[in-house]
């Protein structure tokens, strides 16, 4: 089993018994760790997460004699199924990633190892940035307390947060002034997810740098529609003339995001009248 070459393929495309083989693989104490670690990134995946691999993640994620950094893994991992089950919530059973009970079971699992102090900090902020997928009624307090820390880390993790979390337009913007370069990929993200128009003139400077980091022009270019649809023809413009492929097939995914928006607008204002 290649597990680089799964990174580039979808999921549905998986040799049969991939899934097993990488519960497998996570579950076995004698392999390399960075192995352990792939694995257990790759079933985050939404088409191969169930009960059963939640379970398993879940149980790496608690252990306190597993490595840190696949504790880490782990509990990430489960964000992205408690992120649809938030979304979506539990009305097709067949279609669902993890069951009612399970996400319940998750959530008061990482709500217990965040407040336990016993817990390293690397995985207490891991828990965080997993269960605040789904916001709960905890979160707020925490994630300001975490931004006013004074903590790099712990700042890092506030502000991705507030890609979930409302209430924090004023931190998100004081965050895109951040020279951190990971707090600043963060808030474009979460500025985007707002939809936070007085970002428009920091995403504008982004898309105009010379050298960019790839991540942080993604996030710009994925945060245009929400932030200043109006104006998305005008400023992701020119990237349609990128040699990079994957840089115009994003703008061109933008434009038609900011036109539906636009057009909801439209409808809604109609509606008013």
């Amino acid at each position: 089993m290649d597990l680089e070459e799964l990174y580039d393929l979808p999921s549905w495309e998986w040799p049969e018994g991939t899934k097993e083989k990488l519960l497998e693989l996570v579950q076995n104490a004698a392999a390399p760790l960075e192995e352990r670690d792939t694995a257990a990134e790759l079933l985050s995946d939404l088409d191969v997460m169930d009960d059963g691999v939640a379970e398993v993640l879940l149980k790496i994620a608690s252990d306190p004699h597993e490595d840190l950094g696949l504790r880490t893994t782990a509990a990430v991992a489960l964000g992205s199924a408690l992120e649809y089950a938030d979304v979506e919530g539990f009305e097709d059973p067949e279609e669902d990633p993890i069951s009612e009970a399970m996400f319940e079971k998750i959530q008061q699992k990482f709500y217990e190892l965040y407040h336990d102090l016993r817990t390293p900090m690397e995985v207490r902020r891991s828990v965080f940035e997993g269960s605040v997928r789904a916001p709960q009624d905890w979160h707020r307090d925490e994630v300001a307390s975490a931004y006013a820390s004074g903590d790099d880390d712990w700042r890092l993790t506030a502000v991705f947060a507030m890609r979930w979390v409302e209430g924090f337009e004023e931190e998100i913007l004081e965050a895109l002034n951040s020279s951190d370069p990971d707090i600043l990929y963060q808030a474009v993200c979460a500025a985007g997810a707002w939809g936070i128009s007085e970002a428009a003139p920091v995403l504008e400077e982004i898309l105009n740098l010379e050298e960019i980091d790839e991540d942080l022009l993604f996030a710009a270019i994925e945060a245009v529609p929400t932030v200043m649809p109006e104006r998305a023809p005008e400023v992701l413009g020119p990237l349609r003339q990128s040699d990079d492929p994957d840089i115009v097939d994003a703008v061109e995914e933008a434009l038609t995001t900011a036109k539906g928006i636009l057009s909801l607008q439209d409808d809604g204002n109609g509606a008013g009248q």
